[in-house]
């Protein structure tokens, strides 16, 4: 197989967070970072109840790993932001 031959591929991956009473905060803090336009991904998110749903659609492998990477990141942090304001 040539190395230079493209393939048409699109990833779709869901994650669900359990995140409690800090679910809407959490979602609200997020809000601002889906103004940012990436032209290989799809970023949306979405809270139902107690959960934050992130649902990433990429063109290629590359391009899903850095943005579940950099969401996993953002998620943490604002948990781990929330939960240090309501303690």
């Amino acid at each position: 197989m040539d190395n230079k031959e493209k393939f048409d591929l699109e990833v779709e991956s869901e994650f669900v967070f359990d995140l409690g009473k800090s679910t809407t905060t959490v979602y609200k803090s997020l809000l601002p970072e889906l103004e940012s336009s990436h032209q290989r991904t799809s970023i949306h998110i979405k809270p139902q109840g107690n959960l934050l749903i992130l649902n990433i659609i990429s063109r290629d492998l590359v391009s899903a790993r850095a943005a579940l990477n950099g969401w996993l990141r953002l998620i943490r942090i604002a948990v781990d932001m929330t939960r240090a304001i309501e303690s």
